[in-house]
């Protein structure tokens, strides 16, 4: 299940994947780089040297240098010399092979080192050794080590150069994700005036609209409220003038439905204000105890779990009541016939207090739990009294939890069913 989870959850971002084009983009280049050195610059750069080599020592042994110019010469570019003739024999290291060594040998490498027998006018030999490919190797793996890293901080300079230019991605990405939690004061920042610059604008616009049309249906839904208040006290005075049957029982409960309704979302307005809760510092396992009472006698039951056994918060506690008696009823609603009992639980974290309203019953499709908190959102269609009530009551608990300025959430259960987790800051 971790594996299943953590596979669902990882995404590769555009940085990610625009960073693996690099790496990429540096693998190939570098192998390019090696092949070529490789194959074709260090073979001929070694083979030109050497020709060069050849040619110098043959004009140098024409001048018949002694020993202290060998020894300077040595000093200068690195080449050894031992003379054998008449006007002697003397070398510039100890470690060189005699000429008649190398005659016999018949060859001109030796460890890596390159042999030249060149003879004089006056009948002596001069022995030329040098290491020309190893200079050349150690010369080579330096530019290579230099080119590598040019390459590596090119690219590298490149990635850095093409995220700031994608900056606003990112930052769309944020305002996304954040107007989809229903956070709808979104405003991204304009960092550039190109294409991204034009969308983040349009994003902005789109927030706008968006935050003007819920407002503008919160309060035609105020306005529709007020304007029903009278009516609907007309129609019970009405009622009430009529002569008692089933007719008038029916349509008593409908008008107080009605009247029920209004009345909630009048309430769900008011909670928008700053003076919407009455907060006081308060021991919530006794409102949860309570509460947790009054639905024991209903199937399937409910189990409750305090952790400790006081917690304190700064809670309106009739809002919170009725933010625990709309989650219970819920999921004694959606309760199936072989359910365990509901388990309700309060624990103390270290910045708020964790409500957990857990059952077993049906639960909530993964594309519909969006969307649960919405005003007259119902998961039944068909809007059946017998499947539920009109969609405010879930709502509601939201308004009432944020107005606390905690947070309600929906997880799924390991078994089946959901689990409503309210979390309410911590009394200071």
């Amino acid at each position: 299940m971790t594996k299943r989870l953590w596979g669902s959850r990882w995404r590769p971002s555009i940085f990610t994947k625009l960073l693996a084009i690099m790496l990429s983009t540096l693998v190939v280049l570098l192998v390019m780089v090696i092949v070529i050195f490789a194959l074709v610059i260090f073979p001929t750069s070694v083979s030109t040297s050497e020709h060069a080599a050849r040619q110098y020592t043959r004009l140098l042994a024409a001048t018949q240098p002694n020993l202290e110019s060998a020894k300077a010469i040595r000093e200068e570019i690195g080449l050894d010399i031992r003379y054998e003739g008449p006007d002697g024999s003397w070398s510039t290291s100890d470690k060189l092979p005699t000429v008649e060594q190398v005659r016999n040998r018949q060859a001109h490498s030796h460890f890596g080192r390159e042999y030249h027998l060149a003879a004089t006018s006056n009948g002596g030999t001069y022995l030329f050794v040098w290491d020309v490919r190893d200079q050349m190797r150690s010369a080579h793996t330096k530019l290579l080590w230099t080119v590598v890293l040019m390459i590596v901080g090119v690219v590298f300079t490149a990635y850095w150069f093409q995220k700031r230019l994608l900056r606003p991605v990112e930052s769309l990405n944020e305002g996304v994700a954040r107007m989809s939690a229903g956070q709808l004061d979104v405003a991204l920042p304009l960092v550039t005036h190109d294409e991204l610059g034009s969308l983040t604008t349009a994003f902005n616009q789109m927030v706008r609209r968006v935050k003007d049309m819920i407002q503008a249906r919160d309060q035609l839904l105020l306005d529709v409220s007020h304007e029903l208040r009278s009516p609907l006290t007309r129609m019970k005075v009405a009622l009430a003038l009529l002569p008692e049957d089933d007719n008038k029982a029916s349509l008593d409960a409908d008008v107080k439905e009605m009247e029920t309704m209004i009345s909630e979302l009048l309430e769900l307005e008011r909670l928008r204000t700053p003076h919407g809760l009455r907060k006081e510092r308060q021991d919530v396992v006794p409102i949860l105890n309570d509460v947790m009472q009054s639905f024991e006698k209903r199937s399937p039951g409910v189990h409750f779990i305090a952790r400790p056994d006081t917690i304190f918060a700064s809670v309106d506690c009739d809002k919170l009541r009725a933010v625990l008696r709309n989650l219970l009823d819920n999921a004694f609603k959606y309760s199936l016939a072989d359910s365990q009992p509901i388990v309700l639980s309060v624990s103390e974290v270290e910045d708020g207090v964790v409500i957990r309203i857990q059952d077993d019953g049906q639960g909530i499709p993964d594309g519909e739990r969006a969307s649960v908190f919405e005003p007259f959102f119902r998961i039944d269609p068909s809007r059946s009294k017998k499947t539920g009530g009109y969609g405010l009551g879930l709502s509601m608990c939201k308004r009432i939890v944020e107005a606390h300025g905690g947070t309600i959430h929906i997880e799924s259960n390991p078994r089946r069913g959901v689990s409503f987790i309210v979390k309410i800051p911590i009394a200071a």
